[in-house]
């Protein structure tokens, strides 16, 4: 068990490797940061904690292909002639049935950026200096796509059947954006697989993969078994979406293919979704001998249903025996009594005391009311406090101090409500929790937040915010100043004395831990809640001549301690 273990971790290792090397400088330096947390939760399969990485989405897109092809057997919506799905053999996937089968490649481009894919980067080659065998020159990724099809009839991969009969097809999936690529409609609208009229000489693609290899002057035609135009006619370029829009595709398929349609079903579909990531991630990275050894190599209709079939029986179990939202609404429940007590005994002036217990009183009618509307409202809020996502994602909710890190979360939205007049909680259809104050003294606030569980340090808390206020059709449409409060980050400075010692041992330089975001709307502020909690921290001593926090003299001195606290931020943490 050790040694597969280990097998697997060296092949993680080397995956995750060979996609930084296409990386800019600083997302490498994003991953090398928390390279063993990545490598921790790709062996467990639980990728939840690091949604915030934004240089780790184009590694995960991968996965979430596989496993939309896999889910794609058994989804009755779709007529698809698959029933057996290969990861990581001869391509990224590969799709095989009765008498066909599709070499699929993944290629993405940083989500939020602005570059996508152009039609060279399909037939760029990498040059090689082996003259002894032509074919490895011709690497492109149309030309490896394409090629595919020729290992796998030298292959042993089917047996017993003649694999000449197979009609192939070659697909290579990206996360480009839908207005790219406009040069190469052929192949981006390529949908059937099947281009009816000749390829004609100057096509680029076409063009790009005839000319010769430099300086060594091996041909294509030379090493293929087929002429070109039987390739490139049966190419499909799938500008496939965003890899949130493809992770909420695979959710919806579930949903609908387990056939609940009570109040568990989006929990459900969550469940097997984690469940079934594992499962990709697994098999995806034991060693091919291996698993064609063990019989594992292909993923098919038959196994996926008996493996989507327990899933299901595990999460109903586990919503059953845990009452699941009546447990998310005690632990709000709890976390309120005692910001009640801690109210009451840390606070010595009265009338302080007594407007931050009103607008305790405040949130929980106002939860009260939302949960009885919506039961499942509780878990929506843990989600979007914790995950900056509406999912109904499941929790296990004696995993980690949640009611604590709850508690931090619900003092801070009282902190902020307090100076303002009236308030309500806004855009509650969004992908993280919003809040807005109205004042006759300062200026409106509208503020949301993000609780990191000290797991992401103030920069990664800020990316996942930033990204999914970005994936949020209604957060991304806001353009009025949204205060974004960054709770529970770890530290990111160490003990001066420590860092010195284990700085004459890195490799990287002593400024690879840290750097600045880029791309940040006008709009979007930062507020390290730290300080919030210094302001506070004065306010409960004793001898506080102050009638209410909503004072005239008071609230012009908060906006102007706030916007202090966005600046140092920006100023430290954002690029330009």
């Amino acid at each position: 068990m050790l040694e597969t273990l280990d097998i697997k971790r060296k092949k993680i290792v080397s995956t995750l490797e060979d996609y930084m090397a296409d990386l800019e400088e600083q997302e490498k330096q994003e991953i090398i940061l928390h390279k063993e947390q990545i490598i921790t939760s790709l062996m467990s399969g639980e990728f939840r904690d690091l949604g915030g990485l934004t240089a780790m989405r184009g590694f995960v897109y991968q996965y979430y292909v596989s496993m939309y092809y896999i889910v794609s057997m058994i989804y009755q919506k779709q007529d698809n002639w698959w029933n057996s799905v290969v990861l990581e053999y001869f391509d990224d996937i590969t799709l095989i049935g009765e008498n066909k089968i599709r070499f699929v490649q993944v290629k993405t481009v940083k989500e939020g950026g602005t570059k996508s894919h152009a039609a060279n980067d399909f037939v760029k080659r990498k040059p090689l200096k082996d003259p002894d065998n032509p074919k490895i020159h011709f690497n492109s990724w149309v030309e490896k796509n394409v090629l595919n099809y020729d290992y796998f009839l030298e292959s042993n991969l089917i047996k017993e059947v003649d694999k000449s009969t197979y009609n192939p097809q070659f697909e290579i999936v990206t996360n480009t954006k839908q207005s790219s690529l406009s040069n190469l409609i052929n192949y981006t609208g390529n949908i059937y697989f099947e281009i009816k009229d000749a390829i004609n000489s100057e096509d680029r693609l076409k063009a790009a993969i005839l000319k010769p290899i430099e300086n060594l002057g091996f041909e294509f035609g030379d090493t293929s078994l087929k002429e070109i135009d039987y390739y490139l006619k049966r190419l499909y370029i799938n500008k496939f979406g965003s890899t949130r829009e493809l992770y909420e595709n695979i959710i919806d398929m579930i949903e609908e293919t387990i056939s609940i349609t009570d109040i568990r079903a989006k929990s459900i579909a969550e469940y097997v979704f984690q469940k079934m990531f594992a499962f990709v991630i697994s098999n995806s990275h034991e060693d091919n001998e291996d698993r064609i050894k063990k019989d594992e190599l292909i993923i098919t209709k038959l196994q996926i249903e008996y493996l989507i079939a327990g899933w299901v029986t595990e999460a109903k179990e586990l919503i059953s025996e845990r009452s699941y939202y009546d447990s998310a609404w005690a632990i709000f429940n709890r976390a309120i009594v005692d910001l009640e007590s801690e109210f009451k005994e840390q606070f010595a002036n009265e009338k302080l005391k007594v407007e931050l217990l009103k607008e305790l009183q405040w949130i929980n009618e106002h939860i009260t009311e939302s949960n009885r509307g919506n039961s499942t409202y509780c878990v929506l809020v843990l989600n979007k406090i914790f995950n900056g996502n509406n999912n109904l994602s499941m929790w296990d909710f004696e995993h980690g101090d949640i009611k604590s890190n709850l508690k931090e979360s619900l003092r801070f939205i009282i902190y902020f409500l307090v100076f303002y007049e009236e308030h309500s909680e806004v855009y509650n259809t969004a992908k993280l929790l919003f809040h807005e104050g109205h004042s006759s003294v300062i200026e409106n606030i509208l503020f949301t937040l993000y609780h990191a569980r000290n797991i992401s340090n103030k920069v990664t808390s800020m990316e996942k915010i930033k990204f999914s206020l970005n994936e949020c059709y209604i957060s991304r449409h806001i353009t009025l100043d949204l205060y974004c409060l960054l709770i529970g980050t770890k530290k990111d400075v160490i003990n001066p004395t420590a860092s010195s010692i284990s700085s004459m041992f890195k490799v990287t330089s002593a400024n690879s831990n840290m750097h600045k975001i880029t791309d940040v709307p006008d709009n979007m502020r930062f507020v390290d809640v730290g300080e919030v909690e210094d302001l506070f921290e004065s306010f409960k001593e004793g001898g506080i001549d102050l009638d209410s926090f909503k004072h005239n003299e008071l609230l012009p001195r908060w906006k102007e301690y706030l916007d202090g606290i966005v600046n140092n931020l920006k100023e430290n943490y954002i690029e330009g």
